[in-house]
């Protein structure tokens, strides 16, 4: 069963007015369209648009074949009529949200009702924000319109916002990209559930951009575009290279293998013996062009003199590929999204590790996780050059470079720092005293570790804080305010409406079958947030001496051997020594709290950590 803003698809037919003279023809009608409104949602979700058949449609509604094309010229005129319902009906009740409190109250009202409509209706959500490029350009043209209205509405609020009047268009732009890209991944992902708790995340990230302090100037000198040639040292390459000129030249959809080979310069015998279909060839293709995009980044990257250093040169050097690509470009902004799923969905893998070179320049104290702040300005900053190539070609995309670089800067420096960097100055680094993680100091405060061990458990109101912690309310609204600033902690999506505010740790006590519901790049981002914490703890604690300062002190490293069975047994010892640990700070709280503050107190860290290593490099 498919759930659709028109009905369960199970229970569509159902929706049948009993024939009658009672019932107008205007009415028989409009209940006809929405039936198979609510059937295009529900065979788009089971089988995708390019598979949907009329006769699904007219299976799936009980609308008759002969009253299907009464109402509309084929599946792709009934796709139409239920994006432009979709849109209107999602657009609405976002913009009446907006209770006039203000553009930042008004904005995370906003992006809440959002992420709730597209977590309650999925199915409808991918038609329009996946399945619509599938489509072809009509059905693809309402969404992108829709969404450059939206740019357009922010652009508009943000110029009569006192405190964000003098943010660069591009900003706005990049923000409802990073929005509609975050919503995409967890779509295309089947994570739509975790939509409400990443739009307080993501609302928290953006409206923290401030304007650069001085104008930021294009890139001055646009690069040579030189013409993309077919040859090649073998079939594949060359194909891959001449089906990347086609998709600039007409839609996926309308593009075939016989095509390709023409182009080519190949027999289709000799294509299909190298890729055994079209979406093997999109799937090849943007796996070659993010591979050339990663290897244009990265060692731009890696040659800078300090991560915003190295984030500049990456951000020119990809997008100065981009700017002498023109079908390498088209592909990755454009192409992609017309192969659906399956394609966005490896232009994500492809690019992974631009967002893990993001992850590693981040700070670990933002309002926001690692992984979802990588995701979220890569899939930005990307929607931005989408936009600039459509309005002024790709040659003009280079440009985008000292703004772009400000926008992937600004959240981990600072305006004033983020300038200086996207204008290739010096800028001020922080003293390392100065750019001590909020989040340790703030877990340097007894309060503070009580409230945290408790908020890992499970999610808890102020009111039930207090009262577990045994502190006051004015004492749990501080500590939590300094968590929140650390990006430690967060208000909980699951809170009931109009009731009072729940918060949860953003590292909380997952147990295995939670952990195995998120996906692998999920993990991995999360994984990166940690150890980076562990490691900037013990590098702290070894530069001032407190690490070796107990004798008692323990640090084990054991190398072991296991096979499935022993793993859990591993995991099953290292869940026991946590359930310990926390006794023994319960018990340790006791006894302070017996002694009035009489007793010696002293924060300690414990990491536990069981991992498979990579395996060993091959001997040169």
């Amino acid at each position: 069963m498919v759930v659709t803003p028109w009905g369960d698809s199970e229970t569509l037919r159902e929706g049948m007015l009993t024939p009658g003279p009672s019932n107008l023809p205007d009415s028989v009608a409009e209940n006809q369209r929405q039936r198979l409104f609510g059937a295009m949602v529900a065979s788009v979700a089971e089988r995708g648009y390019a598979d949907t058949r009329v006769a699904d449609l007219v299976e799936i509604s009980g609308v008759s074949l002969r009253s299907f094309y009464d109402l509309f010229a084929d599946k792709d005129a009934c796709l139409v009529g239920a994006i432009t319902a979709l849109v209107r009906s999602t657009f609405g009740p976002v913009l009446e949200s907006d209770a006039g409190d203000g553009w930042e109250i008004s904005s995370r009202r906003m992006l809440a009702t959002a992420a709730a409509l597209a977590a309650g209706q999925p199915a409808a959500a991918t038609l329009c924000l996946v399945e619509t490029y599938v489509a072809g350009p009509p059905a693809a043209d309402l969404v992108e319109g829709a969404t450059v209205q939206l740019e357009a509405l922010v652009r508009k609020s943000l110029a009569g916002s006192p405190r964000w009047a003098d943010l660069p268009t591009e900003i706005g732009t990049f923000a409802i990209g990073a929005i509609f890209e975050s919503f995409r991944r967890k779509l295309v992902d089947n994570q739509e559930s975790r939509l409400p708790e990443i739009a307080h995340q993501l609302a928290a990230f953006l409206l923290g951009y401030e304007a650069p302090t001085q104008a930021l100037r294009s890139a001055s000198r646009p690069p040579e575009i030189r013409p993309e040639h077919l040859e090649a040292s073998d079939h594949a390459e060359r194909a891959l290279r001449a089906f990347e000129a086609l998709l600039t030249e007409q839609p996926y959809g309308e593009t075939t293998m016989e095509q390709v080979a023409k182009r080519a310069g190949m027999s289709v015998r000799t294509l299909y013996a190298n890729f055994t279909g079209r979406d093997e060839l999109m799937l090849a293709a943007i796996d070659s062009a993010g591979a050339q995009a990663t290897a244009a980044a990265l060692p731009a990257y890696r040659r800078g003199g300090s991560p915003p250093e190295g984030i500049r040169a990456a951000v020119t050097a990809l997008l100065g590929l981009l700017s002498s690509r023109p079908n390498l470009a088209h592909l990755l902004l454009v192409a992609a999204y017309e192969g659906g799923a399956p394609a966005l969905r490896r232009r994500a893998e492809s690019l992974r590790p631009l967002e893990g070179m993001l992850m590693r320049a981040a700070p670990s104290q933002l309002p926001v996780s690692r992984g979802l702040l990588s995701e979220a300005l890569l899939g930005g900053l990307l929607w931005l050059a989408r936009r600039r190539m459509a309005e002024a070609g790709p040659g003009a995309l280079l440009g985008l470079a000292p703004i772009c670089t400000y926008i992937a800067l600004a959240p981990m420096l600072g305006a004033e720092q983020a300038t200086a960097a996207a204008e290739g100055k010096s800028y001020r680094r922080q003293r390392p005293d100065a750019a001590r993680s909020p989040l340790r100091v703030a877990e340097n405060h007894p309060h503070t570790v009580r409230l945290l061990g408790l908020l890992s458990q499970e999610p808890l109101s102020l009111e039930a804080l207090a009262t577990q912690a045994s502190l006051s309310r004015e004492e749990v609204e501080s500590q939590i305010a300094r968590l929140q600033e650390a990006g430690t902690i967060e208000r909980s999506p699951g809170a009931e409406a109009g009731g009072p505010p729940v918060f949860q740790s953003r590292w909380p006590v997952w147990n295995t079958a939670e952990w195995e519901r998120r996906s692998q790049s999920e993990r991995e981002g999360l994984s990166t947030e940690i150890v980076s914490a562990m490691r900037e703890e013990i590098d702290d604690a070894m530069a001032t001496g407190t690490f070796d300062a107990h004798p008692e002190r323990f640090l084990v490293r054991i190398p072991l051997w296991v096979d499935e069975q022993g793993w859990e047994e591993l995991h099953d010892a290292l869940n026991l020594s946590m359930e310990e640990l926390l006794s023994i700070q319960k018990r340790t709280r006791q006894r302070l709290e017996k002694n009035e503050g009489r007793t010696k107190s002293f924060p300690v860290r414990v990491h536990l950590v069981s991992f498979e290593p990579a395996p060993p490099r091959r001997a040169r």
